[in-house]
This record gives structure tokens, C-alpha cells and sequence, in this order.
């Protein structure tokens, strides 16, 4: 196996996963997101190529749409023979080890590294990167006179085109790399030692397992792991479960008979597990909850995009923008159950279609409530900020929501099923097991928020019948994220008697 950077960064992560991923790549479990991470990589890269001036850029592809290496590697040195100053994806080869530099830049009589990042931020994993480029270069015959991360600036507001000398900042990590170019070498002789083992290799569970990014083998390498486990623990910070797991503390009976400090919360979710207590329920909790809330009931749920390349004027990187919400509403005692919904069209700035339309749907006066309502209440203070003509409507609306987490979280209602978690998707099943109404999975296309996301991106590409199925799978997946917070209002009233 060739060592490309990505491979060496993943080794320097844990080289147990550099070598599954050589000998059982089918046991990972790859995120949902991790397609779209890349995919705004690449249009990250695309356009810092310009960031340094003019560039000639080297990738070739082959016919199925893999990189041809020697090809890129030939026109490397072409171009560097030729003085061209900015080449992107410069490519180099040398002690079977491949990288290509984001940006190579001419300067001071040899060539300075900038390595593209879609981050707001230098990470650790980006300097083992550079590190490792800077040693194959060296290698290969290259004097690096610098290096540097290209990243996205989180401050940058978008007003007309993209200016890529705002959107991104330059940082010079020439100093910060030096500790780690002494260990290249190294890591890459024990990088093929592994590679080479015919045993799997043995290794207990770490911080590397989350850091710097989460392992997609961490099912496979914790397979005969017993449910529940220390793990599972409500609030249990990862490096003290992994602490307590290589300590022999293993499963809740562990927990319980090791002695080790445990919260109130988590002593209750391991007593209903161990015992198999039914729902605990705080009937004088609940009701004060109950007694807090009042008619006209609002229930509401936002679905919010995030682009890392800012769409509209007004908006910043990775800015949740709003562009869905659904609302359930009672308007007295006994009253019917209705239900208003907004989609924004994809092709325009939403927010203030949006904002407009949720200070129409609901009345002066209002009680709305929201499942973790920090995130509706920070979506609209950021509507209030952009539209002041509607400040004083929002701010209002934001004042009267209520959070009906706060049962949950609060400890009022624990039930087993929900394994320490307290969000809806836990939350669900566990209060109405078997509800086929209630099942995320039953949706078509949309069944979670990254889903959302992608398929609200999606719709810019689609029209005609696939544009408006995929509106009616957004439309369909708030929809039940309401209905789910009225249902769970319903069995509070129940279980409060």
C-alpha cells in the first residue's frame, strides 16, 4: 500500500486503523456525512487555488475516474522546470510515500507548502499532514522554504461574490510543524510494518478512537463489548469511559460494585437497566412543567442548513441558516390538533420568507414549545438581528418558548429504553415503543437533520417530480419531528395524573 498523506494521518491517528483498512475495510461504518465533508472539500479547494494568484493545476484523471499519478507527476516537473509559481496539486513521489500539495508556491529559491483546509481552525491532524508533505518533498529532491494552512474565516461576511482573500486566512505553521517533522521517518517505517503484520493488531480503546476524528471501525474493534456498557453512561466524558474500560470497569454491574463516582442520573439509568424498573415518573414535576404552559399551544421544530462557502449576502461560514419549520398548534383546551408547515425555495436567500411567515403563523401571545429550545431560541435572535422591522415579533415568540427537553433532562420521566440519551430520537421509543407512526426509518428519503440538510442542497439540482417528492420527504420529516412533541405533550398530561 502506497503511503499517501491521508493514510499517514490516519496511521499517526491509530495504526490499527491504517491496517483495517487494508485488510477489512468492508467492518467500517462510514458516517452519512462524511460524503458531503468531502464534497465541500472539493469546493473548498477549488477555490483557494486562486488565493496566492494565477496557478497551473496538475490533476489527471484516468478513465474511471481515479487520479493518474505518474501523469501528475510528470506534469510536476514539468511545470516546476518551466518556473510556473503557483501549481495546485503539485505531486511527488519517493520511498513508495505519494502526496500532492494543495498549493506550491515559489518563493525564496525553493518552494513553500499551502495545505487547503474547509476548517476554521489549525488542528493538530493538519500539521502531521504538512509535516509528512514536507519530508516526501524533501525526499524527492525539493527545498521547502515554508509551510502553510489556508482555512476558512469564521468572521468572513458574504456581501456580493466570494472574495477569497476574505473568506480565507493564511497561517504560517513553519515553526508549529518542526516536532513533527522529526518523526516522519519513523511513523513511516512502523507504517509498513503494519501493513505488513498478518495478525490484527492489538488495540485497547483511546482517545484515538474519537481524535481528531471518529473511527469508522469503532463497532468492529468493540464487537463483543456487552450493551450496556460504561460507555453508555448519561454525560460520561469519552477519555474516563475508555479510563474505566482498560481498568477492567466494564459493564454497569462494574460500575456499581468498583465504587467509582457516579451522578444521580446515571445512577438511576443503571438501576432501571440492572432491574428492569419500569417508567419513573415525578407526577409533581411533571405537573408544574404542565401547569407552566398555556393556550394557544404552538409546537415548533426549524430544519437549518449549513454551508461552508456562505450562499447569500448576510451570511457567514457554517452559519445555521433556517430554511423549514413545521408547527402543530392547539388553540384552546380540547381544541383540534391543526398544523402549518414553511419550505423555503432553494434557490433564494430563506430567512425572510421564513421570518415573516413563522411572526404570521403564530399569534401575539402564544405558548410555543420546542424539543432543546437553545437552538430555536438562537435562530431566532439571529432572524431578529438581520430583520429589525421584525424584531419586535420574534423577540416575542422567542420569550414564550418553552423546552420540553426539560422534562427528560430534568430526570421527571426516565424510562430504560432511553439508554442515558435524552434527545427525541431516543426519547421516542422508549416513551411509545413499536410506533410505526413515530418511526423515523418509515420516512422516505429525509429520516434525520443531516438528511435534511443534504436534501435541501440536493433540491437546487432537481426539477419536476423529483423536485417535489423531496419536498414532500422535507415536508413529511418536520412534520413528525412536531407531531412527535405533541404526542409526548399528550403522555405528559397522562402520566401526570
Amino acid at each position: 500500500m502506497k503511503l499517501s498523506k491521508s493514510k499517514y494521518t490516519r496511521f499517526c491517528q491509530c495504526p490499527k486503523m491504517l491496517w483495517l483498512d487494508k485488510n477489512k475495510p468492508e467492518s467500517a461504518v462510514v458516517d452519512e456525512g462524511v460524503q458531503q465533508r468531502f464534497e465541500v472539500g472539493n469546493e473548498v479547494g477549488d477555490l483557494a487555488m486562486g488565493v496566492l494568484g494565477d496557478y497551473v493545476e496538475v490533476t489527471v484523471l484516468q478513465s474511471d475516474g481515479t487520479l493518474n499519478i505518474p501523469a501528475m507527476l510528470a506534469k510536476t516537473k514539468d511545470l516546476i522546470a518551466s518556473g510556473v509559481q503557483n501549481i495546485c496539486e503539485a505531486s511527488f513521489q519517493a520511498k513508495n510515500c505519494f502526496c500532492a500539495v494543495d498549493i506550491l508556491h515559489a518563493e525564496n529559491g525553493g518552494y513553500a507548502i499551502y495545505e487547503v483546509k474547509s476548517s476554521t481552525k489549525v488542528s493538530e491532524v493538519y500539521l502531521w499532514d504538512v509535516a509528512f508533505q514536507k519530508w516526501v518533498l524533501e525526499q524527492a529532491g525539493v527545498s521547502v522554504t515554508g509551510a502553510y494552512i489556508v482555512h476558512i474565516n469564521n468572521e468572513y461576511v458574504r456581501d456580493g461574490d466570494i472574495d477569497i482573500h476574505k473568506l480565507f486566512k493564511v497561517e504560517n505553521v513553519w515553526e508549529y510543524i518542526a516536532p513533527y517533522c522529526g518523526l516522519v521517518e519513523g511513523n513511516v517505517a512502523r507504517a509498513r510494518q503494519y501493513l505488513k503484520q498478518i495478525e490484527e493488531p492489538e488495540m485497547p480503546p483511546g482517545l484515538q478512537c474519537k481524535k481528531p476524528y471518529d473511527c469508522a471501525y469503532w463497532q468492529y474493534c468493540l464487537r463483543n463489548l456487552p450493551a450496556p456498557s460504561v460507555f453508555d453512561l448519561y454525560n460520561m466524558h469519552f477519555a474516563k469511559a475508555c479510563e474505566y474500560y482498560n481498568g477492567g470497569i466494564i459493564t454497569f454491574d462494574d460500575c456499581i460494585s468498583s465504587g467509582i463516582n457516579l451522578s444521580e442520573k446515571q445512577l438511576t439509568q443503571i438501576k432501571h437497566a440492572l432491574l428492569d424498573l419500569p417508567t419513573y415518573v415525578d407526577k409533581d414535576g411533571v405537573l408544574e412543567f404542565l401547569n407552566c404552559l398555556w393556550y394557544p399551544l404552538y409546537f415548533l421544530d426549524f430544519e437549518t442548513y449549513q454551508s461552508c462557502v456562505p450562499l447569500y449576502d448576510g451570511t457567514r461560514p457554517y452559519q445555521q441558516v433556517p430554511f423549514q419549520y413545521s408547527l402543530h398548534y392547539i388553540a384552546e383546551p380540547n381544541g383540534e390538533l391543526k398544523h402549518k408547515e414553511f419550505l423555503a425555495d432553494e434557490k433564494r436567500d430563506p430567512r425572510r420568507e421564513l421570518a415573516e411567515r413563522l411572526c404570521e403563523d403564530i399569534p401575539f401571545g402564544a405558548c410555543v414549545l420546542a424539543y432543546n429550545k437553545a437552538f430555536e431560541c438562537t435562530r431566532i435572535m439571529e432572524l431578529a438581528q438581520t430583520y429589525p422591522d421584525l424584531v419586535d415579533k420574534l423577540m416575542h415568540i422567542r420569550g414564550n418558548i418553552r423546552d420540553l427537553l426539560d422534562i427528560f433532562q430534568g430526570g421527571y420521566v426516565y424510562n430504560r429504553a432511553m439508554g442515558g440519551s435524552f434527545s427525541i430520537k431516543s426519547v421516542l421509543p422508549a416513551i411509545f415503543p413499536g410506533n410505526p407512526n413515530l418511526n423515523y426509518h418509515n420516512l422516505e428519503d429525509v429520516h434525520n437533520g443531516s438528511e435534511a440538510m443534504g436534501a435541501y442542497f440536493e433540491l437546487r439540482k432537481l426539477k419536476g417530480e423529483a423536485r417535489e417528492r423531496l419536498r414532500k420527504s422535507l415536508l413529511a420529516y418536520c412534520k413528525l419531528d412536531t407531531m412527535a412533541m405533541v404526542m409526548l405533550w399528550q403522555r405528559l398530561k397522562e402520566l401526570a395524573i
